[in-house]
């Protein structure tokens, strides 16, 4: 019996350590689909979003385009005005907040969410890169190589796999 276990314990350890490949993507429960031609969803390509020569830390509600429908609070802002911080406020359990970054021209994307009450159940659920590739699910912080140029998507919302709090106010940070 100790020789089998001794046979075991090297196997166990080696499958323990296999790396998981860098192109598998995981899958979350939250889904966001491709818009339909009917929709009537906020067009981010075509929304003109004042340009200020001050980089500020906080944006103010000039600088970006906000839209709310079926529980999605949907913000573009342009890539320029990067460091950024945005308050927001999920009032429903459902609720989930897609941060659309235009202009987006860095190789590496750090993001936090920072809620003000520390047993919120609130984390990034996906990105989208100008590529039009998903991936995700991520934690409170994320921190991700962006393949090339364009329109980032940040996806916050509850992780379906965690208690806590699904409303109240967070802010989020995005350098």
């Amino acid at each position: 019996m100790k020789k089998i276990a001794f046979a075991l314990i090297p196997l166990l350890v080696i499958s323990c350590k296999k790396e998981v490949p860098a192109t598998e993507t995981k899958t979350d429960s939250i889904i966001v689909s491709e818009q339909s031609a009917n929709a009537s969803k906020i067009d981010s390509q075509n929304i003109e979003i004042k340009k200020d020569s001050s980089k500020n830390s906080k944006i103010d509600n000039k600088d970006e385009a906000t839209e709310v429908k079926n529980g999605e609070i949907i913000k573009v802002v342009d890539g320029e005005k990067l460091p950024l911080l945005i308050d927001e406020k999920f009032t429903d359990k459902n609720q989930k907040l897609i941060l659309k970054i235009r202009n987006y021209e860095k190789t590496d994307l750090k993001a936090s969410v920072l809620p003000k009450n520390n047993n919120m159940n609130i984390r990034f659920n996906q990105i989208k890169t100008p590529d039009g590739k998903y991936d995700g699910p991520f934690g409170r912080e994320i921190s991700y190589k962006i393949p090339k140029s364009g329109e980032v998507w940040l996806i916050i919302g509850k992780n379906l796999m965690a208690d806590g709090d699904l409303t109240g106010e967070f802010s989020v940070r995005v350098e």
